[in-house]
């Protein structure tokens, strides 16, 4: 009975190992459309993939269709990859050559003419029968017959495949680093799996399975399969770290959680649908009854245990093992944002309402502009985000003047605008960082001793909170400022691994970036991110040399050396003289510094120089247009200098 089933249980192994290859293999092509097509070795990957893809879920169909008729068309668009398949095998071949650095030179146009002649074959086969011809086996592994040049085909399909491998040999001998050399030699040996897996074995048979697959055949197409999955991993991976200009830690990182939630998934639960329909049942439940509820349930259980075991299986695949990383990753999870911040100090000011009986209770962060408020709970006199008057950056327990007109001190406490004003200090109790208010209840403070106790208290947790947003901003200062420097490092890292001394030794051609059409436009991005954001962190005019220049002056820091040319052009569209916010000398500058320095909206701005919105628009477009050409003169003047 074991034995008559054998036939059966093997068909039913090498369903399942199709359906694995093919869950896989689209698995792979939607990671790579998530991460974005990176380059032509990216792009390259993804045709093999899909045409390997296509060959082996048409014959996954063909083998489950009982018409013969049907199973025949999807035998002959199975040749969408088998056809496909050399070329798209010898562009990923080409590409990898090239990254080496190797001029593609003649291979620029062998690889075109490699996909037509797919497609001329492909062509064959679909509308006519001088490739493959009717079907001949119509049991578990359906197949078509050899037509009469089809074994023209077989010439192409194996003289493709050998130059394929021979340029991956040609790419291996090219590489400079050991890891690099390492890694295309797997690609070497793993390239074959497509060739090795999509080939049409069967059609050189003839007709000799015309009927039952021996049994001994199936142990051969098993474990041929098998090594073709592994080879097409090996592949997957290699390719994957040759093609990234991220770290391989994060290529790793990335493609093994993937892998994890979307391909393993859809895998387990393809399997689970295989299993169960070949049942009759379970406890008198119908088949279809039991797939659905086996899928839902195979699907909740997987993504359960991948959550519950992500941390287990991160340290299994060695994703977490540097100790920089650990402490990114921690610093992101205790990370509090400007908005959580708030809503804190929201929460601190409600308590102080209620506690402190008065309606009225903020916090004000003090910045080089003056006062900011970060949370107000209650009515407040002056709307919006400054409180003016006071230098609130004076204060210090040393300064206290019960004579100023502006600010009197009793009982710990400054009295300001109906306001009691306590100043929040930093750990050291040195620097003024912020500025806690409540209402007065009274002409003169009058806070019990409790009272006081919680308003200190209270106070502490606020200028606690505060200097922690101000550490984090520094840290954030830090990366926008860092990491220009680190993609470019990346860059050069990648090109070292194949030898790249263009790529290492390249300088900027600034005639060519000053003559941009479009450098109008990269100064008007700086601009409009000049106090931080990826226009301004990403920008192109960080490759000028007066930009490189000024980072001895700002802490080694990109962004605050662009800054600063920013800074120096505007500068200079100021007039000579006093400043006057309406006359026309000095209409372009003012638009400037309110603009993009003090970040003021349009209509503000408008209303404080007396003209329309459009106006305005037409004014800002003429200013920005100056202090680009002032960026290029600086920059002119700068490298004729050095020559």
């Amino acid at each position: 009975m074991m034995l008559s089933n054998l036939p059966d249980i093997l068909a039913l192994i090498n369903d399942t190992l199709q359906a694995i290859i093919v869950a896989f293999g689209v698995g792979v092509v939607l990671f790579t459309l998530t991460e974005g097509f990176r380059d032509q070795v990216t792009a390259a990957f993804v045709s093999v993939l899909t045409f390997v893809s296509i060959v082996y879920f048409t014959e996954l169909m063909a083998s489950r269709i009982i018409d013969a008729l049907s199973a025949e068309t999807w035998l002959r668009a199975q040749w969408v990859g088998i056809a496909l398949v050399p070329a798209a095998q010898f562009h990923l071949s080409d590409t990898l050559l090239s990254i080496t650095g190797a001029t593609p030179k003649r291979r620029r146009f062998l690889t075109p003419i490699a996909y037509l002649i797919g497609i001329v074959f492909l062509s064959l086969v679909l509308f006519s029968d001088l490739i493959v011809q009717q079907i001949v086996n119509e049991s578990a592994v359906p197949f078509l017959s050899a037509g009469a040049i089809f074994p023209v085909f077989v010439i192409y399909f194996w003289i493709v495949t050998a130059a394929s491998i021979y340029n991956v040999w040609r790419a291996r001998q090219r590489c400079i680093t050991r890891t690099t050399r390492n890694r295309m030699s797997s690609t070497l040996v793993a390239i074959t799996a497509a060739p090795l897996g999509v080939f049409p074995y069967l059609l050189l048979s003839g007709n000799t399975f015309s009927g039952t697959i021996p049994i001994w055949i199936w142990p051969i197409i098993i474990i041929g399969n098998l090594v073709v999955g592994a080879m097409f991993s090996v592949l997957t991976v290699q390719v994957t770290y040759l093609s990234a200009t991220k770290p391989d830690r994060v290529v790793w990182s990335r493609l093994v959680k993937f892998m994890a939630r979307v391909p393993m998934s859809g895998a387990i639960v393809l399997l689970v649908y295989i299993w169960v329909s070949r049942t009759d049942g379970i406890l008198g439940m119908p088949v279809e009854t039991l797939i659905g509820f086996s899928m839902v349930l195979t699907v909740m259980l997987v993504q359960w245990w991948i959550h519950i075991y992500k941390r287990p299986l991160a340290r299994l695949f060695q994703l977490e093992e540097d100790i920089e990383v650990r402490r990114i990753q921690e610093l992101s999870e205790r990370l509090l944002t400007t908005k959580e911040v708030q809503q804190y100090l929201e929460s601190l000011m409600a308590i102080t309402c209620e506690t402190l009986r008065t309606p009225t209770s903020f916090v004000a962060a003090i910045t080089s502009d003056g006062p900011k408020l970060e949370s107000v709970v209650g009515p407040l006199i002056h709307e919006g985000g400054d409180l003016p008057n006071p230098d609130w950056q004076a204060l210090s327990n040393s300064q206290l003047n019960s004579e100023s007109s502006e600010l009197f001190f009793e009982d710990g406490l400054f009295i300001w605008e109906g306001f009691w004003i306590r100043p929040l200090y930093d750990r050291d109790k040195e620097v003024v960082i912020g500025i806690m208010g409540i209402r007065a209840r009274n002409g003169s403070p009058d806070l019990a001793e409790g009272e006081e106790l919680i308003f200190e208290r209270l106070a502490d947790q606020a200028a606690s909170a505060l200097e922690d947003r101000f550490i984090q901003q520094e840290i954030f200062a830090a990366v926008d400022g860092i990491l220009p420097q680190v993609t470019a490092l990346q860059a050069r890292n990648q090109a070292a691994k194949f030898g790249g001394l263009t790529t290492l030794t390249e300088t900027v051609d600034h005639d060519e970036l000053l003559d941009d059409p479009d450098f109008n436009s990269m100064v008007r991005d700086a601009l409009t991110h000049y106090w931080g954001g990826p226009k301004l962190t990403k920008s192109p005019l960080m490759r000028l040399e007066i930009v490189r220049r000024a980072m001895d002056e700002n802490e080694n820091n990109p962004t605050k050396a662009l800054r600063s040319i920013l800074d120096k052009a505007i500068a200079l569209q100021m007039p000579e003289g006093e400043r006057k916010m309406t006359t026309a000398e000095w209409i372009l500058y003012n638009i400037l510094e309110l603009k993009f320095v003090q970040g003021l909206r349009v209509r503000d701005i408008a209303r404080r120089l007396a003209m329309s919105e459009s106006d305005l628009y037409r004014k800002q477009r003429v200013a920005i247009e100056n202090v680009a050409e002032s960026i290029a003169s600086m920059e002119k003047e700068t490298v004729n200098t050095n020559v």
